[in-house]
């Protein structure tokens, strides 16, 4: 299935345009059973679902519209079948983003607190949103995250809204911590101990422990991982398969020099307040019955 085929192809990207596609994917392979455009083999269909998911196991939002299929379709299922449970899905989770800035709204208080920001994430956004709204008064600072700008591009978005962004370089966050209220994160996967999420967030989270910031982590629940159904060797990938190349901080080091950038790491969660998902706040030891419970299909 070509679908199949340019997920696999394209490279994973921040969790904003990763849940985007993921919606998007469901849509179009709707469109395509509609058009029986797809082979009535669903064999096939779970055969190639699989390769996706030991292929990319990083991409949460994905590889939890593949489980979908997984715990659900008989092998000898039909193509209606599946569009039906395409459809539950879809409805289930399209504007997912919006339930969780909801949660995040009605909890939590951000008026008139000033807000650090790191990364592009389309939770955060919404959240943004919502407080634009409904008329409320607020201050963000934004980390530049230099080595992929990804936090320029979330500064631009929030501008485009209306948003008056302090943009800060991520090594001086340090002078500006003393008038942050509260650090608002996004992240690829949760696990039991640790969240993976874009570099830098560690030692954001950490300087905000010390001096007493709330760190909340606004993600759904698709991006909740269940370590004990993937081998070692998949776990790995999902930091090993995000390294960039050194090229990206320093093109030509000098002999002798060695230069290491990834581009994502893990965080302890329990440097995190709150994990905000779209139907409950949950702090880290909450976090882990809610993990224990992620039922997982048989991949492997």
């Amino acid at each position: 299935m070509s679908i199949l085929k340019k997920l696999t192809d394209n490279p994973i990207v921040e969790s904003a345009k990763a849940l985007h596609n993921a919606t998007k994917t469901v849509n179009n392979l709707i469109q395509l059973i509609s058009d029986n455009k797809v082979s009535n083999s669903v064999r096939d269909m779970l055969k190639g679902l699989k390769t996706v998911i030991t292929e990319k196991p990083n991409i949460t939002s994905i590889n939890h519209y593949i489980n979908h299929f997984l715990l659900k379709i008989d092998p000898e299922g039909q193509p209606i079948v599946i569009k039906e449970l395409l459809e539950v899905f879809h409805e289930r989770w399209k504007n997912v983003d919006r339930k969780t800035a909801e949660i995040a709204y009605q909890n939590y208080n951000f008026v008139n607190k000033t807000i650090l920001l790191h990364g592009n994430d389309i939770n955060v956004q919404s959240l943004i949103d919502l407080l634009l709204v409904n008329h409320k008064k607020f201050n963000v600072i934004q980390l530049i995250s230099h080595q992929d700008k990804f936090g320029k591009e979330q500064a631009a978005i929030l501008a485009s809204k209306g948003v008056d962004v302090k943009v800060i370089d991520d090594a001086g966050v340090g002078k500006f911590l003393p008038e942050i209220d509260v650090v608002l994160l996004g992240c690829e996967i949760i696990m039991h101990e640790t969240f993976i999420v874009k570099t830098g967030a560690h030692i954001i989270a950490a300087a905000a422990n010390f001096y007493k910031i709330p760190v909340y982590v606004l993600a759904d629940s698709r991006k909740l991982l269940n370590k004990k159904y993937f081998p070692q060797s998949v776990l790995d990938t999902l930091i090993g398969s995000e390294e960039k190349s050194s090229s990206v901080i320093w093109k030509n080091p000098p002999q002798n020099v060695e230069v290491i950038f990834n581009h994502i790491e893990e965080v302890p969660n329990k440097l995190v307040d709150k994990f905000i998902l779209e139907k409950e706040a949950l702090d880290s030891v909450e976090l882990i019955d809610k993990i224990d419970k992620v039922l997982v299909a048989n991949f492997f």
